[in-house]
């Protein structure tokens, strides 16, 4: 999808149902110092909340286009000379509890965080924390591949992953190079590829991160913290398709690219299954939905509200709803408290 700042509206910017759009092909057409201001509103939206510096010349120009799948985004920026500045020290959203693994394409970037700096040029690569203040500096016109990557993803993966920030990654040889070449090639597939294909190619890319960053200090992540990461990505897919009454363990090992045997594996460190994760969860979901938000109740009958989370047999439902809580559905309706 197509869209630019000044698409019809009375301000000029974007609405809140088109920055949702999970594909984003986003220029600043603006005239004058108003181009810098629709320019810090797409970064905003996308990424952070930035203070960006900029001479407003005629020709300024700044250009993304962007793919979000899961809660992974991965972004191809071009732009004018400028600079970026981060002040506030935690993450206002969710959408900001971000590592951002920054692959230059063209023209020349200085990141600066945490006492660290790295000066990136065409191939270089480096990674940096979107919750903490950071600076970031580009010469000239630019272009970067940004794998936006949640922060407790890479933390799982990582120990101490908050120290390799703003530090340029060895990527002339061996994992390093491997994904730099594999990050460009994903840049170039942007809305050619679907969120679920983008998810699973995106999974070799988050563990190569993880083994090129601890080689800067010798630590490459273990295999236990590799398998944390899978698994998070396997409850993030779960999670996000729980409404589905056709979400089985053949589904979820093929969006995966994994086996269901291994998926069962993973959650077995856990002392739980696979089918029996989704069966609890969509059990909490059917819960909060029968109790309501603030004391107030759902106005949607029982069965609504199970088939809404993938239950398709009302008595399966019941049974295994007052195994958990103690209490029926109807119960727990009139009720509204936890009794486990």
């Amino acid at each position: 999808m197509n869209k630019s700042p000044d698409s019809p509206s009375s301000s000029g910017i974007l609405q809140p149902e088109d920055w949702a759009d999970p594909l984003l092909d986003l220029s600043v057409h603006q005239s004058g110092e108003r181009r810098i201001e629709y320019w810090r509103e797409i970064i905003l939206r996308l990424f952070a909340d930035v203070q960006i510096s900029a001479i407003p010349r005629h020709d300024f120009f700044g250009k993304v286009l962007s793919q979000r799948f899961s809660d992974l985004r991965l972004s191809v920026i071009s732009a004018s000379e400028q600079s970026v500045d981060r002040r506030f020290r935690e993450a206002r959203s969710d959408y900001e509890d971000r590592y951002f693994a920054v692959l230059m394409l063209q023209g020349k970037q200085i990141i600066e965080q945490s006492g660290s700096h790295a000066i990136l040029e065409v191939g270089d690569m480096a990674i940096y924390d979107a919750t903490r203040p950071h600076s970031l500096r580009f010469e000239g016109q630019w272009q970067e591949v940004v794998f936006s990557i949640s922060r407790p993803i890479l933390n799982n993966l990582l120990v101490n992953a908050e120290d390799r920030v703003a530090t340029s990654l060895a990527v002339s040889q061996g994992v390093g190079n491997v994904l730099s070449s594999y990050l460009g090639a994903l840049g170039r597939q942007i809305g050619q590829l679907s969120a679920d294909e983008m998810t699973r190619l995106a999974d070799p890319a988050i563990s190569m991160l993880a083994m090129t960053l601890g080689g800067i200090n010798g630590s490459i992540g273990d295999s236990p913290h590799l398998r944390s990461g899978t698994l998070l990505r396997v409850k993030r897919y779960v999670n996000t398709h729980l409404h589905d009454p056709d979400l089985d363990a053949a589904m979820i090992a093929s969006a995966s690219g994994l086996s269901a045997r291994y998926i069962n594996k993973l959650f077995a460190a856990e002392g739980t299954s696979l089918i029996r994760y989704v069966l609890l969860k969509r059990l909490d979901r059917c819960a909060h939905s029968l109790s309501g938000t603030g004391g107030a109740r759902t106005v949607d009958s029982i069965a609504d509200v199970a088939l809404r989370w993938g239950f398709n047999d009302m008595s399966h439902f019941s049974r295994a709803f007052k195994k958990r809580f103690g209490v029926t559905p109807r119960e727990w309706r009139k009720e509204g408290v936890p009794k486990r």
